[in-house]
């Protein structure tokens, strides 16, 4: 592969809007209380007394939270006697189901997705939960878009989505530009573009984590899910695992087939990304991949590792995270909640916890944490970072949340499955499909 110099990343004018508040913030900092919220402009009324001491644990998964800390200063503003401390607990959801009922126990912590799909194991996470959809919370839920606020069969919501991410790839805008090839928006183009980049002597113009099929998961996945999104029969079926759902993935399975034919993916060098995070970064910042698939959670490191990258601090260039142009009328921007935010109801300073996730579940807040940690926002404001702007481009219609789609874990594993059997060889696209629900 070729490796290219660049310019320096370039973001929007909002962006560095955003950058110089956030700088001015920190360099000449704001009054050490806030006695009125409307003078300030952020639209928070402290529901409790100023002076209130006592110390509120967040726990979770991180080795450290720097988007959480700044809030903590924020919070402190109003509540400058309230300790606000973030622990990271090793081995976190094997943990957590206990540490909820211990001694000491987090006032708020770490939910995820998939602790809510009815495993006993993480029965007693939700049990702890407060109910954030009590009205005599004053949690403004509103602000959360309401395809990813999960809600129980009671109505009750256990936790406020935080981080979301979608699935995407890492585009070098430099090397696009420097071989003169228009960045791919198209199934067509994508083939077009990777031919001139092979062309150009770039072996494998697109790379990714190989393990569980990875390297094109951004591809054939968010094509699948549009395949079924409006059709409440072919989830149920799917679900069911029903034979025949296997119809289903034909052409999922059919566009892997053909662009793994083409052989654009450089499997050996997918092979060596050992992780899906610091390591694809890196190896994306050498310089000379034209498109890495990834996750906004990988993404989501990009902007601290440029300087651990000599390649990138020596040679640094444009690029940005798009959707996978799966179709002819383009790629999909497919939403899974990362994580989000429970509040322990057995705390021991309740009231302060639910008065800090108030403060939170505000789109100003929830924009902060998403850009400070360079990962989408949960909020109704859909203000991104930059390095996004490709999926705030897309059609509403071309926006799928995982939650609202109701797939479950199972037929999402024989969707995968079934890819690597393509991808392997060992079987057919017919044979795949006939063995829906049998793949192991």
């Amino acid at each position: 592969m070729k490796k290219r110099s660049g310019k320096w990343l370039i973001c929007g004018v909002l962006a560095l809007a955003m950058a110089a508040g956030i700088a001015a913030y920190f360099l000449w900092g704001r009054p050490q209380t806030m006695a009125s919220d409307e003078s300030q402009g952020t639209g928070f009324r402290p529901a409790l007394d100023a002076q209130t001491e006592c110390s509120i644990t967040v726990a979770g998964h991180y080795d450290n939270f720097e988007a959480l800390e700044a809030e903590f200063n924020l919070f402190s503003q109003y509540y400058p006697k309230v300790e606000m401390k973030y622990v990271k607990l090793d081995n976190y959801k094997g943990a957590i189901s206990t540490a909820v009922n211990s001694e000491e126990a987090p006032d708020i912590y770490f939910v995820f997705p998939s602790m809510t799909t009815g495993s006993p194991e993480f029965q007693p996470v939700l049990d702890a939960a407060e109910n954030l959809a009590d009205e005599k919370l004053g949690l403004d839920l509103s602000c959360v878009r309401s395809g990813i606020l999960f809600k129980d069969a009671a109505g009750k919501v256990p936790y406020v989505p935080i981080y979301s991410e979608t699935f995407g790839m890492m585009v070098n805008e430099d090397i696009f530009e420097k071989e003169k090839i228009a960045i791919p928006k198209t199934y067509g183009q994508l083939l077009t573009a990777c031919e001139a980049l092979k062309k150009a002597g770039y072996a494998g113009p697109v790379l990714g984590y190989a393990q569980d099929n990875f390297m094109i998961y951004p591809l054939y996945y968010p094509y699948f899910c549009a395949q079924i999104q409006n059709s409440e029969k072919a989830v149920s079926e799917l679900n069911a695992l029903e034979k025949p759902a296997g119809e289903y993935m034909r052409s999922t399975l059919e566009l892997v087939a053909d662009f793994m034919g083409h052989g654009y993916v450089d499997l050996e060098e997918c092979g060596k990304l050992e992780k899906d995070y610091e390591p694809v970064i890196l190896r994306f910042f050498e310089g000379d991949v034209p498109m890495m698939m990834a996750k906004a959670g990988t993404v989501s490191g990009t902007q601290k590792r440029e300087g651990k990258s000599e390649a990138f601090t020596a040679h640094p260039f444009k690029y940005s995270f798009r959707p996978v142009p799966s179709t002819e009328e383009g790629g999909y921007f497919l939403e899974t909640v990362s994580m989000g935010f429970a509040v322990n109801k057995n705390s021991k300073n309740l009231s302060m916890a639910n008065e800090f996730m108030r403060f939170l579940v505000r789109a100003e807040e929830l924009n902060r944490m998403a850009h400070a940690k360079r990962m989408v926002t949960t909020s109704n404001d859909m203000s991104m970072d930059a390095v996004y702007a490709a999926f705030g481009e897309l059609d509403v219609k071309r926006m799928i949340n995982t939650a609202e789609l109701g797939l479950k874990e199972a037929p999402d594993r024989q969707v995968r499955l079934a890819v690597d059997k393509i991808l392997s060889g060992s079987m057919t696209v017919d044979e795949a499909v006939e063995a829906f629900g049998t793949l192991e």
